[in-house]
């Protein structure tokens, strides 16, 4: 019997996420500034601030960064290979933590070659909208494992 298999997944940068993350970031900056603390606690917590923003917009929207994931590959809902912007394959396994939305997925992943988890931000604007659509059935409904996707129909 054939197993059911989700195709691979390209990921696009997203623009919506950029400027999501970017309000986010710039909000943060705003209430900081507006806090009665000393003025070398707000300098530290700019100095936080700005760099985390650039480096979560070029790594979860824009997909600039080496590490950053452009492609996803499912074995089944959860086991899966990413490539990254380098180019390489990890293999993997999609964490009980990720979240499937309607507008946006979170994929918590634990890759077999890394110590930290990884996290992938996927946008309706990332990928065609079908493939988002089959993406979010296939994490809620796809076959558990290997095993059970030769028992499953599609």
């Amino acid at each position: 019997m054939n197993q059911p298999r989700l195709q691979v997944t390209e990921l696009r940068p997203s623009r919506r996420l950029a400027l999501i993350l970017g309000s986010a970031h710039l909000g943060a900056l705003l209430l900081l500034a507006t806090l009665p603390i000393a003025m070398w606690l707000q300098l530290c917590g700019v100095a936080l601030l700005l760099p985390g923003g650039v480096l979560a917009i070029r790594h979860h929207a824009l997909r600039r960064g080496r590490g950053a994931v452009t492609a996803l590959d499912f074995m089944d809902r959860e086991h899966l290979r990413v490539r990254t912007r380098d180019g390489a394959w990890h293999t993997g396994s999609v964490l009980g933590t990720s979240t499937v939305g309607a507008a946006w997925t979170v994929l918590n992943l634990r890759l077999d070659d890394r110590r930290w988890p990884v996290h992938v931000v996927i946008t309706g604007n990332s990928i065609d909208a079908e493939d988002f659509r089959r993406l979010r059935v296939w994490l809620r409904w796809g076959p558990r494992n290997a095993a059970d996707a030769g028992d499953a129909a599609v």
